[in-house]
């Protein structure tokens, strides 16, 4: 009897640990944020150079969608795309009137988990990884760009840093305040042009950060 009572308990505690961890499987996600800019401009003649930058900021929304992998009831990994839009605006250096400024972000990502906490229904923890994809610039400043200066390029290369805290309720519902940092920016103008004097002109647009609520669905 001693001994069934033991193998009864041990089992339960099993199960327990089982069902309490939370499981590998494919997640879908929103995000809402808000994101910073920075619009820097770089005029060089003769050996002379001015600068002038503005900055700004923007409403951000997201989709994101992957799959979760455990290796252990704490630790695990995240693979998944994303696909954001931006719409912001800065102040035109020249008129002083502020422009719209609008991106598409798009790219994969790889994210580290791990879970400080797991109980019955709830697990909570923090992430960390890379994003890797492009961006694409739009609006009213681009275009002011393209009209001034003929050549510009509104695609870039993206790579960015994705951190933040993240807690697990009813095994499929998700809310996590994250931040994604990227680490450059995009040359929308960079060349020499005729103004009345050979002048290299270089006008760079970034992102500094984005940070918001996420709102993920378990399958």
């Amino acid at each position: 009897m001693k001994r069934l009572l033991i193998s009864s308990i041990a089992a339960m505690a099993l199960t327990s640990s089982v069902v309490v961890a939370e499981e590998s499987g494919a997640f879908v996600g929103l995000d809402l944020g808000m994101s910073g800019i920075t619009d820097k401009a770089k005029v060089s003649a003769a050996g002379v150079s001015e600068e002038a930058s503005s900055s700004g900021t923007g409403f951000n929304v997201g989709l994101v969608g992957g799959y979760k992998q455990f290796f252990t009831d704490s630790f695990g990994l995240r693979y998944y795309a994303n696909l954001g839009y931006l719409s912001s605006g800065v102040k035109d250096t020249d008129t002083n009137k502020t422009e719209s400024l609008n991106a598409i972000n798009y790219g994969v990502n790889v994210d580290a988990l791990y879970n400080f906490v797991s109980s019955d229904g709830m697990d909570f923890g923090a992430f960390l990884g890379l994003g890797l994809g492009a961006v694409t610039w739009s609006g009213k400043h681009v275009d002011s760009l393209k009209t001034a200066f003929g050549k510009t390029s509104t695609t870039s290369f993206d790579l960015a840093l994705n951190v933040g805290l993240r807690g697990v309720f009813a095994k499929q519902h998700g809310v996590e305040l994250a931040a994604r940092v990227p680490f450059m920016g995009t040359k929308i103008v960079d060349g020499n042009f005729d103004l009345g004097a050979d002048v290299k002109v270089e006008n760079t647009i970034t992102r500094n950060y984005n940070v918001g609520v996420r709102y993920t669905f378990s399958f």
